[in-house]
């Protein structure tokens, strides 16, 4: 995790699925918590597989974010992850960046 700005940048590697996204949510919920910076940047090039879990964790987590007045976004996402968001329409809610937002 690093911070950039008003962003703190999660960098997610291998899979996400029903083993590993609780660390997932729990790490970012924690962030979410934080009095700042405002917004999550969640960068998934490194991520090799997602699940249901996985994409459904991405809309719980934005979800929560959005509830306490944060930004939660994807970063570059990798060419699995996108297939998934867009067989789901997901990634017309959720929203995908190759940087960050200004």
């Amino acid at each position: 995790m690093r911070a950039q700005g008003r962003w703190l940048v999660v960098e997610l590697r291998g899979e996400l699925d029903l083993f590993t996204v609780p660390a997932l949510v729990d790490r970012v919920e924690a962030l979410i918590r934080r009095p700042s910076p405002t917004r999550i940047a969640l960068q998934v090039s490194q991520v090799s597989f997602c699940d249901s879990a996985g994409i459904n964790t991405f809309v719980r987590l934005w979800k929560h974010a959005g509830a306490a007045g944060r930004g939660l976004v994807l970063l570059r996402s990798h060419s699995r992850v996108a297939q998934v968001l867009a067989m789901t329409a997901l990634d017309r809610h959720l929203p995908v960046h190759d940087t960050l937002p200004a």
